[in-house]
């Protein structure tokens, strides 16, 4: 095989790469171990990668996660029904051919747009920001993983031989949820739990989708999100966690007041008091991925795939939470601050459909 060329190893590698990212009982890896990797970065003479050996070993140019994940998503989820991409060369149609992370097409035209991940071609670092806004640390040793993103490494450990078929839920044993696990901290309190929807939100409706752990304590005055509990909240608190703080500003740890000064993440939907607009999420009709939901961990354990079901019935501490991907996309979006939605269209008092905003806040577009 590798005598055909470079081009002809590409396509085979990439082609065995992706086999990675096929969920359920495909989820590992499977093949020649010479498809991805080469020991000594040389083959029958020549070098294989001109760039040099990578990580791992790998054969796919400096680096191989923006290598295997360019592209445009088809039927299936990618072109070849296994690939989930990240990052198009050619504008990407918002909401057909993006996936749940968005793309990061849209930051490499407008830093503005998503997380300026500098190893996508054309990412130029933050021209207003040179920390995360919100982060809880600068400078140090710490500031390396808090402070920016430098590639997809800084949100994502790969592990793309773990099983994660063994549950509904992905946690540890499988890499879990994404890969999204911090290996500097060197243990695996770091990561997030998720149920992995099977084409990556290529198709989406409200039985069919990404579930996200929700934080541990989702009580309805504010939880603290500066505690590694394996929630998707909690996972972006490590760069963010100042935007949001505990309950209204980024110092107040006490369990009430008003009003709110940040908006709330980690706060449980249901409220004591009967008839507030949030019982009426969505109007009713269960599960919006236009404001997708967190569920609390003990109910997502019991889950063995995504569920239209809303629960925010009142007094219910353990009710589903809003989190960060309730109003962002993790890559980009065509619109400022990676919001789902077009932030400027939504106006009080007129409905419209596509603000995410009226999802939850249902009283204010009548």
């Amino acid at each position: 095989m590798l005598k055909g060329g470079w081009c002809q190893f590409s396509v085979f590698l990439i082609i065995i790469l992706s086999l990675a990212l096929i969920p359920s009982v495909y989820a590992r890896v499977s093949g020649p171990c010479v498809n991805c990797h080469t020991m000594h970065n040389s083959q029958n003479g020549s070098v294989v990668d001109p760039d040099g050996p990578n990580k791992y070993l790998l054969n796919v140019g400096t680096d191989p996660c923006i290598a295997c994940h360019t592209g445009t998503n088809k039927g299936g989820g990618s072109s070849n029904g296994t690939t989930p991409y990240v990052f198009s060369n050619i504008p990407p149609t918002y909401g057909k051919d993006t996936l749940a992370g968005g793309n990061f097409y849209w930051v490499t035209l407008d830093g503005s747009k998503g997380h300026n991940c500098l190893n996508v071609p054309g990412m130029t670092p933050d021209g207003n920001l040179t920390t995360a806004p919100g982060g809880p640390v600068s400078g140090g040793a710490c500031a390396g993983c808090h402070d920016r993103i430098d590639n997809c490494e800084s949100c994502h450990t790969p592990r793309h031989h773990a099983d994660d078929t063994q549950t509904a839920v992905v946690g540890a044993a499988g890499g879990f949820y994404r890969f999204l696990n911090s290996s500097a901290h060197g243990n695996n309190e770091t990561g997030v739990k998720g149920i992995e929807d099977d084409d990556w939100e290529y198709t989406v409706s409200p039985s069919d989708h990404n579930e996200y752990a929700g934080c541990t304590d989702p009580v309805h005055s504010g939880v603290n999100l500066s505690s590694d509990d394996y929630s998707m909240s909690a996972y972006c608190a490590g760069c963010h966690s100042n935007f949001h703080g505990y309950v209204n500003t980024s110092t107040d740890t006490s369990n009430g007041g008003s009003p709110w000064l940040l908006h709330p993440t980690g706060y449980a939907l249901s409220d004591t008091a009967a008839g507030k607009e949030y019982h009426n999420y969505n109007g009713g009709a269960g599960y919006s991925p236009l404001a997708p939901l967190a569920r609390d961990q003990a109910r997502l354990a019991t889950m063995t795939g995504s569920s239209a079901t809303v629960y925010v019935a009142a007094g219910q501490a353990e009710g589903d939470q809003v989190m960060c991907l309730s109003c962002h996309r993790a890559h980009g979006t065509p619109y400022r601050d990676m919001l789902r939605w077009d932030y400027s269209a939504c106006d009080a008092g007129s409905a419209n459909a596509s603000c995410g905003c009226f999802v939850c806040h249902t009283s204010k577009d009548e």
